[in-house]
């Protein structure tokens, strides 16, 4: 008999502790309450349970038999605080604890488990759900100072795109009504940044109105199958003067697939890559193009040997008039390059990405869609 209690007692502790397992698993509140009756049914092989939350006055249900476990006794076991087992009819229900004090229950029906293991199922269900709660606010919190420092980099990227080119101007401007005497060259100077300051600001208006047009689905994209090697061709002729004196290097997978794409906006996505490349590497440094079979998709990257992107700035690069805090004096732009090309990639059904390590490079890659039952010779 002895052996036998014995015996059942670990296996209620061998229960216990694949059950406590299953709950640390959860690191979401919602996700968590709607998972521990499924986790209680199969840690206790009952045939259901049911969970009782005060402060939401919400219950939880396990997917089967939980009708049998009536509301108004997981109320009376949180209102009393005390276990209720009822060994003949199978039913048994006990608070959820958090410390002293009860802030739900819970009910088993189809298991013959003691008042012992009841009490610690109700303890570790606290903890677990207290945990989750922590989990879930530090995330939340995280996420908000990830945000307002987001916020930051991009109020801080904008001001300098816009600041930078309306400072040139102001002080061309000033100096041409100042009166004092100035050489006819000097005046031309002052007229040719006065137009060139312009431009950029232009093209700054015509980044953010086509990259409003992407995001609201304005654009329409003429699809078509074309080989990796039509694009990769049209964005090299596009970019040929720019890339004149840089090395070129090309690891293209022989037999790709043709993929579906507007030919134009893609070479867009590729001609941005390349121009980036150019303009963040040292002139003796290689551009490496390579293309792949990746699935369902044609995986292309653009890999340079600059100065790489610290881990922080990878996950802004993306967002609108974002630009390396490093970079924004060495190299003009609108921060809206990559933007841009994120937005048609994703048209196409495709993702876009940058791997890179600073003092190393990057690797910027994008997939685009294959045509089935197509491949180039």
């Amino acid at each position: 008999m002895e052996a036998e209690v014995a015996h059942k007692r670990r296996r209620e502790i061998e229960q216990l502790y694949a059950f406590s397992q299953k709950l640390l698993g959860e690191g979401n509140v919602i996700q968590l309450l709607n998972a521990i009756p499924n986790h209680v049914v199969e840690a206790f092989e009952a045939g259901a349970a049911s969970v009782f939350l005060a402060e939401k006055q919400k219950f939880y249900r396990s997917g089967f038999g939980t009708l049998q476990l009536e509301e108004e006794q997981l109320r009376v076991a949180f209102e009393r605080e005390e276990p209720t087992i009822d060994y003949v009819k199978g039913f048994c229900y006990a608070p959820i604890r958090l410390g002293m004090r009860s802030i739900g229950s819970f009910g088993i029906s189809g298991a013959r488990v003691t008042r012992q293991t009841l009490e610690a199922v109700g303890t570790l269900l606290g903890i677990a759900i207290e945990r989750a709660r922590a989990v879930e606010q530090l995330s939340r919190t995280e996420a908000d100072r990830q945000g307002e420092r987001l916020k930051s980099a991009l109020l801080d990227s904008i001001t300098h795109n816009f600041r930078t080119p309306l400072t040139s101007i102001k002080a061309s401007v000033t100096s041409l009504l100042s009166g004092k005497p100035l050489k006819p060259e000097q005046s031309h100077e002052l007229l040719e940044i006065m137009n060139e300051e312009c431009d950029r600001l232009n093209r700054l208006i015509e980044d953010a109105a086509e990259m409003a047009r992407l995001e609201a689905g304005e654009v329409e994209l003429a699809f078509a199958p074309a080989t990796v090697q039509q694009l990769i061709d049209a964005s090299m002729d596009a970019c040929k003067f720019a890339l004149a004196e840089r090395e070129m290097k090309f690891e293209i997978q022989s037999g790709l697939p043709a993929v579906r794409v507007d030919l134009a906006r893609a070479k867009e996505v590729l001609v941005n890559l390349l121009d980036n490349a150019n303009s963040y590497s040292e002139k003796g440094k290689p551009i490496v193009v390579s293309a792949e079979s990746n699935g369902n998709t044609v995986l292309i990257s653009v890999a340079d040997q600059g100065p790489g992107i610290d881990t922080l700035e990878q996950g802004m690069i993306f967002d609108k008039f974002y630009r390396g805090k490093e970079q924004r004096a060495v190299v003009q732009g609108t921060g809206m390059g990559l933007p841009i090309a994120r937005a048609i990639v994703e048209a196409h059904g495709g993702s876009i990405n940058v791997t890179s390590q600073p003092g190393r490079g990057s690797v910027f890659s994008f997939t685009l869609p294959i045509v089935r039952g197509t491949s180039e010779t």
